[in-house]
């Protein structure tokens, strides 16, 4: 049983690894990383948020996504402005620019995950994105326990 403990992480990993190199080249394309698509798609998905809700739901730790904001900001890819209840906090949200970028991108993601469920089987990713969710959603897996 602790091999199996033991190789989870790694297992995990290699399955994000294969996931995610095909859709690289996508991104590379458009000269963006995959941080900074994944708080692209996160703020398309849910709207303005402040930096620290955005750094928890695009799995972004702070300083890196420190790093992130100011260069989309600088590309116009975002807008950034002070919360009104509180002058610390910072609310992003997508510019008209970020959406049209977001919208060429999309479809051609959208097209290489296609091939991905063709090449393993669309059961089998339906049935790894059940429990990936399930095990994402334990108590235990977010205390650290």
């Amino acid at each position: 049983m602790t091999l199996h403990n033991e190789t989870l992480p790694l297992l995990l990993l290699k399955a994000r690894e294969n996931s995610i190199a095909m859709v690289r080249p996508v991104l590379q394309q458009f000269g963006l990383t995959e941080q900074q698509w994944r708080v692209i798609r996160t703020l398309l998905r849910e709207g303005e948020m402040n930096a620290q809700d955005l750094a928890m739901e695009s799995c972004i730790l702070s300083p890196s996504l420190s790093r992130i904001l100011t260069r989309l900001d600088s590309d116009g890819i975002i807008l950034r402005k002070t919360d009104s209840n509180d002058q610390r906090a910072l609310i992003i949200r997508l510019s008209a620019k970020g959406k049209r970028l977001h919208d060429r991108i999309a479809p051609k993601v959208d097209q290489q995950y296609k091939v991905l469920s063709q090449n393993v089987g669309k059961d089998t990713i339906q049935d790894l994105v059940g429990l990936l969710q399930t095990f994402s959603a334990s108590p235990l897996t977010r205390t650290g326990i």
